[in-house]
């Protein structure tokens, strides 16, 4: 039951943001032209998070000390929070460094809630980063071979995005942008869920294989 709920909780956050476009889409009336312009920045933001992850998997795998890593860390970190104040600049808003810190929790949560050893934490963070590329242009071709419907995202509606500022950030309208968000979320969410119950075999297959050394080492030549 235990396990089940730690998947549950790694799988929520893209699963509440794969909601939040789902409704976006559906009635977007209740957010607003301004939200709804927002949340088609947030792609974006998981772009950048993407490029970033592959980078921390590497950190997290090097064998060095820890006030080491967490330096390395903390810089990668700033070098991307450059960019990301850039995209609020651009927009005169601050909804790119909220939409950024919601993203990178998202991406790490599965991760700090399974506490595991460096190299099968590097290796899962790897493979969510693998998945999270196909994940993107799956959806990204998805949304520009497929006939998408407005849904709630009616002509008017997106002329009253264009009247508060800019229809935000879309290819093909506004509504093919939050399908691809509706897919790619989705996805992410299945993907942790999966991953979270497949990394506690991984670490206890770590924490035997560990043993064994140990046992070993500690036997010696007779």
């Amino acid at each position: 039951m235990f396990r089940t709920l730690q998947r549950l909780l790694a799988a929520l956050p893209d699963a509440i943001t794969a909601a939040v476009f789902l409704i976006a889409w559906v009635t977007p009336t209740r957010f607003g032209p301004d939200y709804v312009k927002d949340l088609t920045l947030v792609m974006v933001m998981e772009f950048i998070v993407i490029h970033s992850s592959i980078f921390y998997a590497v950190i997290a795998g090097v064998d060095i000390a820890r006030a080491k890593r967490i330096a390395w860390l903390a810089g990668l970190s700033c070098l991307y929070l450059v960019f990301v104040f850039g995209f609020a600049i651009g927009y005169k808003s601050s909804w790119p460094i909220f939409a950024f810190a919601w993203l990178f929790i998202s991406r790490f949560l599965h991760v700090w809630l399974n506490p595991v050893s460096s190299d099968v934490e590097a290796q899962r963070m790897v493979n969510m980063w693998a998945v999270s590329v196909v994940a993107y242009l799956f959806g990204a071709f998805t949304v520009n071979l497929v006939t998408v419907p407005n849904l709630g995202m009616t002509s008017a509606f997106e002329s009253s995005m264009m009247q508060s500022g800019g229809s935000g950030w879309s290819s093909g309208g506004a509504h093919t942008t939050l399908a691809f968000g509706l897919i790619y979320f989705s996805i992410l969410a299945l993907a942790k869920y999966a991953m979270s119950g497949s990394a506690k075999g991984a670490a206890r297959a770590d924490g035997r294989a560990q043993s064994a050394r140990g046992a070993g080492h500690g036997r010696g030549p007779s």
